[in-house]
């Protein structure tokens, strides 16, 4: 699967979870990198949580709009958990992982 199918799988998920977020953070998103909030999230989440994080100043609730998002995407929360962790310091490749599992399988839900 290319990054346009897990980039609508994303947006999708994003539409459901936090549809009134969404045009603010494609807004946002295509300000400062000239892409939408999904391909950015899937291409780099680093930079993606920076532009969640100027819409959601609390980082918390941040958290929870990422969480909503990668939790269609993964195994168990604890593995959202942990990802999302690794991305407050830096490293967006559990992200990317989950993301790219999403991917190979080829579809949205849950594994």
């Amino acid at each position: 699967m290319q990054d346009s199918n897990v980039i609508q799988l994303v947006r999708e998920r994003l539409r459901s979870v936090a549809m009134g977020a969404l045009a603010v953070l494609d807004n946002r998103a295509f300000a400062s990198y000239r892409v939408d909030f999904a391909t950015l999230l899937v291409r780099d989440p680093l930079a993606a949580y920076k532009v969640l994080l100027s819409y959601q100043k609390d980082p918390r609730k941040a958290r929870v709009i990422l969480r909503s998002v990668l939790l269609g995407f993964s195994r168990s929360a604890l593995e959202v958990l942990n990802a999302i962790n690794a991305l407050e310091k830096g490293d967006p490749e559990p992200v990317k992982r989950i993301l790219k599992r999403a991917a190979d399988r080829g579809r949205g839900g849950r594994f």
